[in-house]
């Protein structure tokens, strides 16, 4: 894999259980860069479709437990979300997906 660093001072980002950090410790903040072109765009969104499609899955066998019990549809929300994250950190180090102040090497 790909190793993630920050463009201003060059310092390696730390990937802690999957996740990349949205700032650097030097102040240097990470955003979506624009995709640029409807392949691109394509390209993303289907390698996102396919990052989320288990958590997804294993959402859709679990539905009648996630209608019954409210926390279990909370802890289900709270794993999308982070899972989300880890996708995101995914698209990142394989280079489908910029990020402003990010350098991937």
């Amino acid at each position: 894999m790909r190793r993630i660093a920050c463009a201003r001072c060059g310092r390696r980002l730390p990937v802690k259980f999957g996740v990349m950090p949205r700032r650097c410790a030097c102040g240097e903040e990470f955003e979506w860069a624009p995709l640029g072109g409807f392949g691109r765009s394509t390209a993303v969104l289907a390698a996102f479709a396919l990052l989320m499609s288990p958590i997804l899955v294993l959402i859709w066998f679990t539905r009648r437990l996630l209608q019954d019990s409210i926390v279990l549809y909370a802890v289900a929300l709270i794993v999308v979300f982070y899972w989300f994250r880890v996708c995101e950190t995914l698209l990142v180090r394989f280079g489908l997906v910029r990020m402003t102040g990010v350098k991937v090497e």
